[in-house]
C-alpha cells in the first residue's frame, strides 16, 4: 500500500483536508488547518501547513502512534527521520554542498517549518481542551534587538518576546554581501529618474534604510 493510498491531502470546497484510509484518525489536523482559513491565512500558507502535517501524519502512521498520545520523545524521533531521510531525485549520499552538507537531505529550514507547523497543530489543541498537555517543549525567548531599539530611537517597533519552541535546528545564518563601488555605480546609473537615483544614493552611500529615506 503507497502512502498516498494510506494518507494525502486534497482540497475540498477551498479548505485542505487529509483523505485516505487512515484519514479519520488525524481529524484534528483538518480542524487546524480550517482554523488557519478562518483566521485570515493565506491559502497557500494552509497548504504548505497541510503538507508539513501530513509528513507528521504519515510517519506518526507508520510508528502506529495516535496524535493523542503524541509525546515529546515522538517528536524527537521524527526529527532525527527528518534528518536522516533522502530526497528522491537528489544526488546519492557521496555528494555534499560547500558546507559539506549532503545534498540529498532536507534542508534545516524545511524541517523547522514542519516544527512550526506541528507545534500550532498542538497549541490549537490546546485551545480546545486546556488540559490537554503540550508535547512540544518551550524554548528561550527570543529578545533580538536592533542598535536603534536598544537605545530607544525605535522604541515603538519593540515587540515583546516571542517564545520559541526547543523543537528545532540550528540554521546557517547566511551574512549579507556588499556591492562594490563598481557594482553601486551601475545599479545607480541604470535607474531612470533623478528621484530614484537619489533614493538609491541615499541608502548605498550614507547607510540609511528604506523607511528613513
Amino acid at each position: 500500500m503507497t502512502d498516498k493510498e494510506v494518507l494525502r491531502l486534497e482540497q475540498r470546497d477551498g479548505e485542505w483536508v487529509l483523505a485516505g484510509e487512515h484519514a479519520a484518525r488525524f481529524a484534528l489536523v483538518d480542524e487546524y488547518l480550517a482554523h488557519l482559513l478562518d483566521r485570515n491565512y493565506s491559502p497557500a500558507t494552509v497548504r504548505s501547513y497541510g503538507y508539513d502535517l501530513l509528513a507528521f501524519c504519515r510517519w506518526l502512521t507508520g510508528q502506529d502512534r495516535p496524535l493523542e498520545e503524541v509525546t515529546t520523545d515522538d517528536l524527537l524521533g521524527f526529527l532525527r527521520a527528518c534528518r536522516e531521510a533522502s530526497l528522491p531525485g537528489r544526488p546519492g549520499p557521496n555528494v555534499v554542498g560547500m558546507d559539506g552538507r549532503r545534498l540529498d537531505r532536507y534542508a534545516a529550514t524545511t524541517i523547522n517549518r514542519r516544527l512550526a507547523a506541528i507545534s500550532g497543530l498542538f497549541t490549537y489543541a490546546g485551545l480546545r481542551d486546556p488540559a490537554r498537555r503540550n508535547p512540544v517543549p518551550r524554548g528561550r525567548e527570543a529578545r533580538w534587538r536592533t542598535s536603534g531599539e536598544r537605545s530607544g530611537m525605535l522604541a515603538h517597533t519593540v515587540r515583546r518576546p516571542v517564545a520559541r519552541s526547543a523543537l528545532r535546528l540550528r540554521e546557517p545564518r547566511r551574512l549579507p554581501v556588499a556591492l562594490s563601488p563598481q557594482d553601486a555605480a551601475t545599479l545607480v546609473g541604470s535607474l531612470r529618474t533623478w528621484r530614484d537615483r537619489a533614493i538609491a544614493g541615499l541608502m548605498l552611500w550614507c547607510g540609511l534604510r528604506s523607511m528613513e529615506v
